[in-house]
């Protein structure tokens, strides 16, 4: 019987000691996350807008009488003008008739001016000498004042016809050259009518739109770079000229810039960008995702700071600015090189290991 129960005891020892061992603890998994290091804002990044030139000093041109245009050497596109030259004229017949009897008429009534004239100064000296009574005199006044008004009204109707024969020939107004043609030779157009659009070139302007979040930085007077896809390889220098003070479609403001074009490198209707640099940034802040920031019940905010020894998160009050093209502003609470969880933030707590997944850059 010792035999049999030996064996039995030891067995039941065993399974007392495998009762008594306390089980080992499993291991707290390491969560992935992606992060980003906090740089200072680069003040040379530079922003770029979409824009398209135009001719700073562009008019269109018409005549100031309706007529049938007869000679028209500015429909062709691209023609240079010197100031003076003749673009266009209109058939001068009518003006001319117009013009010869404005003439005709100020002839005859400055003919009747000078006899009213003479029998005023004669009747008054037959007043004098008491031949005439006064009654007789006033009538000879009135007949030589109302000439003296037609005779004013007569050169000023002949002012009129010679400038509105002078009118039938349209001159450049300046240096510069034609950008459209909107009519042709032997149309008939009516005083006003555009028949062309002119273009001094000199100087190029273009419109920009800036987001709400940057047009309070953006100044009169700032020096930009500009680039045309049309121009690969170089610069221009812009200036800023005038800033809206209401925004348009998409929360932007409108921006013209203005460009010197002695060169006449530039045509109206190429497209470019207008470069600010430094936008954005002051100097002193950094500017993370939004979703790196974690809003408190308090109203403050907090990030996940990585320790790098430790592999292990810290939540760390922060103060922020405006939410920027740039990303959120972060004022204090972050320092230079700092590692930021960037993702996954909500299921992190104190002190939980992580395992950067983009090695401390934003993927």
């Amino acid at each position: 019987m010792n035999r049999f129960l030996f064996p039995a005891v030891l067995l039941c020892l065993a399974l007392l000691a495998a009762c008594d061992r306390s089980p080992e603890p499993v291991p707290e998994p390491v969560r992935p996350v992606k992060t980003t290091k906090a740089v200072r804002a680069d003040s040379s990044k530079m922003w770029a807008f979409a824009g398209t030139a135009e001719d700073a000093l562009a008019t269109q041109l018409s005549f100031r009488v309706g007529g049938k245009i007869v000679e028209f050497p500015g429909n062709q596109i691209g023609r240079k003008f010197n100031k003076g030259q003749v673009i266009a004229r209109l058939d001068p017949s009518d003006y001319e008739l117009e013009l010869r009897q404005a003439e005709a008429n100020m002839e005859q009534v400055r003919a009747n001016y000078v006899r009213a004239k003479a029998d005023m100064e004669r009747n008054s000296r037959l007043f004098n000498s008491r031949v005439i009574s006064r009654g007789e005199l006033d009538q000879v006044e009135a007949d030589f004042k109302s000439f003296e008004a037609q005779l004013s009204a007569s050169a000023k109707q002949l002012d009129i016809a010679r400038k509105r024969l002078g009118y039938t020939t349209l001159n450049a107004p300046f240096e510069g050259w034609i950008g459209e043609v909107e009519a042709d030779v032997h149309q008939n157009v009516s005083a006003g009518q555009a028949i062309a659009t002119y273009n001094a070139g000199r100087q190029m302007k273009m419109y920009i739109s800036v987001p709400d979040t940057l047009i309070s930085q953006v100044k009169e007077g700032d020096e930009v770079a500009v680039v045309f896809d049309a121009l690969p390889g170089r610069t221009l220098q812009g200036k800023v000229e005038e800033i809206g003070v209401e925004s348009g479609s998409g929360s932007t403001y409108p921006v013209k810039v203005y460009l010197d074009n002695t060169d006449r490198t530039i045509r109206s209707g190429m497209s470019g960008h207008v470069n600010f640099t430094g936008l954005g940034h002051a100097g002193s802040a950094f500017y993370l995702p939004p979703a790196a920031v974690i809003g408190e019940a308090d109203g403050s905010h907090a990030v996940w700071v990585v320790d790098p020894e430790t592999s292990s998160v810290t939540r760390r009050k922060v103060t922020v600015g405006p939410l920027t093209p740039a990303g959120l502003e972060i004022l204090g609470g972050v320092n230079e090189g700092d590692v930021v969880v960037i993702r996954g933030v909500h299921s992190l707590e104190e002190g939980r290991k992580v395992r950067l997944i983009n090695n401390g850059a934003e993927g």
